[in-house]
């Protein structure tokens, strides 16, 4: 099953899809609308939707940051009937962005996000 993984944030979004198997994860693009990854969960028949989630704080900005993800969550599994599971995006943009053009490193995140998921299935088996 491909896998899509998303690095959501409110001016960019950050997409990297797995290898037909589900056991890799490669930065795909950057977009800025739910209707694109719409368009890429059809194009790339993707069966299952990995979203990056803010690691647990208290802070008003992290409250507002969780709120805001997991609200395109429910407008996204509305537009394309998958199933959406969270991970723990814990400084995947830092990380990206030490190693990767800042135009890249939102989609380079949601590959972190996507590659931290994948390991985490393959342990289980």
């Amino acid at each position: 099953m491909r896998y899509l993984g998303i690095d959501y944030g409110l001016k960019r979004i950050g997409l990297a899809l797995s290898d037909p198997e589900g056991r890799m994860a490669f930065p795909f693009k950057t977009v800025a609308r739910l209707d694109d990854i719409a368009a890429v969960v059809k194009n790339e028949r993707v069966g299952c939707i990995i979203m990056g989630l803010p690691p647990p704080g208290r802070s008003r900005a992290w409250q507002r940051q969780n709120a805001a993800v997991k609200r395109f969550a429910v407008d996204l599994a509305k537009t394309v009937q998958l199933p959406i599971e969270f991970e723990d995006e814990a400084f995947t943009t830092k990380i990206a962005e030490r190693h990767t053009a800042k135009d890249k490193a939102d989609a380079s995140a949601a590959a972190i996000i996507l590659q931290s998921y994948l390991d985490r299935q393959q342990t289980k088996v």
